[in-house]
């Protein structure tokens, strides 16, 4: 029979592991993650809403052109910020 009782024996001990990522770090990476992805979306959205943009604008001035508009009215309806060109086109233009 084998003494178990023996001082000879190695004693196992159970420590507790402590998880990689705790909650503060985790709930950290989640939101940077969705900061991502919002920020992603975001970007594509823009991109997406100047294309059409600027398709719809073209649609406009083949429209205008066919109906005999200037389409240099079409395109300077379209613009947001002033520039040169459709401030003198607006001048040049006045009755």
């Amino acid at each position: 029979m084998v003494d178990t009782s023996s001082t000879n024996e190695a004693e196992i001990k159970l420590i507790e592991t402590k998880p990689l990522y705790n909650r503060a770090n985790r709930d950290l990476i989640t939101i940077m993650i969705a900061l991502t992805i919002v920020s992603c979306t975001a970007i594509v959205g823009t991109i997406v809403y100047n294309l059409n943009d600027r398709n719809n604008m073209a649609k406009n001035i083949e429209a205008a052109i066919a109906k005999g508009v200037d389409p240099l009215s079409v395109k300077c309806a379209y613009e947001t910020n002033p520039n040169s060109v459709c401030i003198a086109h607006s001048l040049s233009n006045k009755k």
